[in-house]
């Protein structure tokens, strides 16, 4: 671990001496003009509005916007490096997170380091860090794995009084499952509100939100998202379910409402995904919104958009606290977008939806044990279509596509079998972790989403210990049932050629690139893994038993002969929504794949939107590697910018000395390369 700073910071150092000894008391954070626009939460203030009210930067003018500077922020990570990192602006300082996870100040007028932290590590994923001061000191708080790093604003050395020497361990006990975190949490007076990710199958942890003392670390509050055994939420889950249970966890992030003290929570499915015969019943608190007072974490109220899932359909990203004009009222409401589609719309004081809600009939599931719910809530506002489309594109494709899905079943909430189902939108949906912005100018929400079909296909494993086994569990839904790779993980056949067996257990232990450390696994357990990665034929790897199991077989798309979306286009959208009505005021195709730049029919898109008050929305978020703005009017793009590589981040607008500038993180890597740690920063010509 260590600390740089540079001689820029120490000029600064000595002027601010200088002044002092001179009878002056200038902030040594706060040497810019009182025209200074700060960005200094995470999507721009804890309601998750990403919203600037600035309007030096117009539809007129747009056009002239100029690259004011280029940041490297270190060496990529190997294994498809991504940064996903949305920086924080503050009085003229830009703070920033490498893919490596090194923390860094600049001035963020001109690009210009003035300090880095390395916390030492491989790195990871992480959206964004937090922002908390006082009269006394300022203070910069980041996740970097199971870990939340505290640092000075000012120097970037650790907060020695904070956990132990600036870092506190995340994690509820050393045996838990896998544990991370890959975004902020909320930061509400003296207190940091932090929720963590784990996996997806049966070793993951249980969910639970909490609250930290932000000077000290400790503890101060906890609210069970996957409920304690006779605890709140437990009546939805039959008895002994949650013994074995995980998940119900908040993964993307939380939205706070200051005035009233509450906080906004979405959660993810239980565990394990896709085959839910350990974990009968309704499954609270897992898909839903939940609704706590900030202070205490007391229970307010709750939705549950799907019961006792089978199709990964958790909450992906955090709500945006908007209003709505109603019967000539404006009513403070809180809007939730999901992979389905769908946008929830809910009054923030009592959880009353604002949108009709309507209940379909629930599929019954022929795998032993397995109880799907006999209904499903379903919100009257969909921003995505809810049938697949068969691709038209040409007649290879038809052909090619028609194969795949033939023996799909494709009725909507089919659950999960071993022939396998066709749903739509797929995994990432509909809206991702991106998130929406809010446009106060007529209640619009502004919302990128995607529309590709996916396949969830069950296989049966020995149920009990078997190498085999515990690579389905743990492994099979990335890197496939027969080690053949998925959408999300990379081809593990021939592994012994391109790395030794000391390689592969690090990596298994550390992770790299998207892949979490499974470190947390027992010994027994990785062994077994790796075993089963090096050597899948070898005696002994599939024990047989005479109970059944049942493993996810991937995460699989629906694509044609050229890796292309199976459906119909748009197979990506920009969208805004009128909240008043739910009817979507304008809609454009997002983003191309690098592959057919012609095509413009839209693509997969990562990170989010931001709108400013002069009628602009700057995204980056698609594999073309586009920077891009639009009007807010209808959609139209005013201008575009190449980065060196995707930006799957949301961006930041701010200003310095009167200067507004907006910047992304230029991370790549998550759909192929190029990988890049560049920031870019953009103004109009000065």
């Amino acid at each position: 671990m260590a600390y740089v700073i540079n001689n820029n910071y120490r000029l600064r150092l000595s002027i601010f001496l200088l002044a002092l000894l001179a009878g002056c008391s200038p902030s040594l954070e706060n040497e810019t003009s009182t025209s200074d626009s700060n960005w200094d939460t995470y999507l721009g203030d804890s309601a998750r509005t990403h919203y600037s009210p600035l309007i030096q930067i117009t539809r007129e003018n747009v056009d002239q916007l100029e690259l004011a500077w280029r940041y490297d922020s270190g060496e990529v990570r190997e294994g498809g490096s991504t940064m996903y990192t949305s920086p924080l602006v503050v009085d003229g300082v830009l703070y920033g997170l490498s893919p490596k996870l090194i923390a860094f100040a600049l001035n963020a007028a001109t690009g210009e380091e003035i300090w880095r932290f390395d916390p030492g590590g491989n790195g990871a994923p992480q959206r964004g860090l937090m922002w908390w001061e006082d009269a006394n000191e300022r203070r910069l708080i980041y996740a970097s794995g199971r870990e939340l790093i505290a640092l000075d604003a000012g120097s970037g050395e650790p907060i020695t009084s904070f956990g132990d020497n600036g870092r506190l361990d995340l994690r509820p006990s050393e045996d838990s499952g896998p544990f991370f975190t890959s975004v902020p949490g909320i930061v509400f007076e003296d207190m940091l509100i932090m929720g963590f990710s784990t996996s997806e199958s049966s070793t993951s942890h249980s969910g639970m939100i909490r609250g930290f003392d932000v000077r000290s670390g400790s503890e101060l509050w906890r609210f069970n998202s996957l409920p304690l055994t006779g605890g709140l939420g437990s009546e939805t889950w039959e008895e002994g379910s949650l013994v074995e249970a995980g998940g119900a966890n908040n993964w993307t992030g939380m939205a706070l409402d200051e005035e009233r003290g509450m906080l906004f929570v979405p959660t993810g499915s239980a565990t394990p995904d896709f085959y839910g015969a350990s974990r009968t019943g309704d499954n609270l608190f897992a898909n839903s919104l939940v609704a706590l007072d900030a202070r205490s974490g007391e229970y307010r109220w709750h939705y549950q958009t799907v019961r006792h899932d089978l199709w990964d359909r958790d909450l992906p990203s955090p709500p945006t606290l908007v209003q709505v004009e109603r019967d000539s009222v404006t009513l403070d409401a809180v809007a939730v977008a999901t992979k389905s589609g769908h946008l929830f719309l809910f009054n923030r004081d009592t959880g009353e939806s604002l949108y009709e809600i309507y209940e379909v009939d629930g599929i019954a599931s022929e795998l032993p044990g397995e109880e799907a719910a006999t209904s499903q809530p379903v919100s009257s506002v969909a921003f995505t279509r809810q049938e697949f489309e068969m691709t038209t594109r040409n007649a290879e494709a038809i052909a090619h596509v028609s194969e795949v899905i033939a023996p799909l079943d494709q009725r909507p909430f089919a659950p999960p079998s071993t022939e396998g189902i066709l749903f739509y939108p797929s995994y990432d949906g509909g809206a991702e972790w991106g998130g929406a912005a809010y446009d106060p100018a007529g209640n619009k929400l502004i919302l990128n989403a995607q529309e590709i079909g996916g396949i969830i296909r069950l296989y049966e494993i020995p149920k009990g210990f078997s190498n085999r086994g515990v690579f389905a569990e743990n492994c099979a839904a990335c890197h496939g049932e027969n080690l053949e790779g998925t959408d999300r993980g990379i081809n593990l056949i021939g592994i012994t050629d391109r790395l030794d067996a000391g390689e592969t257990r690090e990596i298994v232990m550390q992770g790299r690139g998207a892949m979490p450390a499974f470190d947390s696994l027992p010994t027994v357990e990785i062994n077994a893994v790796i075993s089963y990665i090096r050597n899948p034929e070898a005696a002994g790897a599939d024990v047989a038993s005479t109970e059944i199991d049942y493993a996810f077989a991937g995460y699989i798309r629906v694509r044609d002969h050229e890796e292309l979306p199976g459906n119909t286009p748009p197979w990506g959208t920009l969208n805004s929504i009128d909240l008043a009505t739910g009817e979507i005021d304008w809609q454009v195709n997002f983003g191309n794949y690098p592959s057919h730049p012609d095509l413009n029919y839209g693509a997969e898109s990562y990170g989010g939107p931001v709108v400013t008050a002069s009628g602009i929305i700057f995204i980056g978020a698609t594999p073309d590697r586009k920077f891009r703005a639009y009007d807010t009017r209808n959609g139209a793009v005013l201008w575009e910018s190449d980065l060196p590589a995707a930006g799957f981040a949301t961006p930041a607008v701010y200003s310095v000395d009167g200067q507004q500038f907006v910047v992304i993180a230029a991370g790549g890597g998550r759909m192929g390369p190029p990988s890049s740690s560049e920031y870019l920063a953009y103004r109009l010509p000065q």
